[in-house]
């Protein structure tokens, strides 16, 4: 094997390998979330209380999703904590 090929091959798998680190460390790190996103789940739980818009499912797989995939700042978690109130109120409200 001459020197060229051998660089070509060294250079290939220093690349694979940073690229492995690369996905090994974004995959296993949660995101902040975005006060745009919040605002928006808190506008969804604001429609469903009025009786707006039944998007009671949605708001529950958007809350597992946030708290699953998201880091959340302490006033992200109170944001998220009125919204769980919001639809555990309007829930009782509903069927009692």
């Amino acid at each position: 094997m001459n020197t060229g090929a051998a660089w070509i091959v060294l250079i290939g798998i220093v690349i694979a390998t940073l690229c492995a680190i690369g996905v090994a460390y974004c995959s296993g790190r949660k995101q902040d979330i975005a006060n745009d996103d919040l605002e928006y789940v808190e506008d969804m739980a604001g429609e469903y209380e009025q009786g707006i818009v039944d998007n009671q499912e949605r708001l529950l797989w958007l809350i597992h999703m946030i708290k699953n995939n998201y880091t959340l700042s302490i006033a992200q978690t109170a944001r998220l904590d009125r919204v769980r109130r919001m639809l555990r109120r309007t829930t009782h409200q509903l069927s009692g």
